[in-house]
């Protein structure tokens, strides 16, 4: 057992969670509102909560939710603002998605300035 063969995350950036599948079986959800922008934010997908089910706890499942969440952020262009607790932890050890942060929300939420070197 144990081999993660069938882990699937489906984002949908439109709604307000992504949801962590286990062989089709919900495991874990991040809540997520959008922030519409105004003169001094920009518009951004603002995390507010991550969640994986203690039975698959362990196994990285947060991680790979928190990054198939960034990944499409980045892909529709859209910034980021991590105010879950776990994802700003998160950002400590995966440094190369802190510019997909606004940088007045990295101060705010003293999170580091991204590395300007390429990984």
């Amino acid at each position: 057992m144990g081999d993660e063969n069938d882990v699937r995350v489906d984002v949908d950036l439109d709604g307000d969670s992504a949801v962590l599948r286990v062989d089709g079986t919900e495991a874990g959800h991040m809540d997520m509102h959008h922030r519409h922008g105004d003169g001094d934010a920009p518009a951004a997908v603002v995390l507010v909560h991550t969640e994986v089910d203690d039975a698959y706890e362990g196994r990285g499942l947060a991680s790979r939710l928190v990054r198939a969440v960034f990944e499409a952020a980045r892909a529709a262009g859209a910034p980021v603002v991590p105010r879950c607790p776990y994802v700003q932890h998160w950002l400590g050890s995966h440094p190369e998605y802190l510019a997909d942060v606004p940088a007045d929300d990295r101060r705010a939420l003293g999170l580091a300035a991204p590395t300007e070197e390429a990984s």
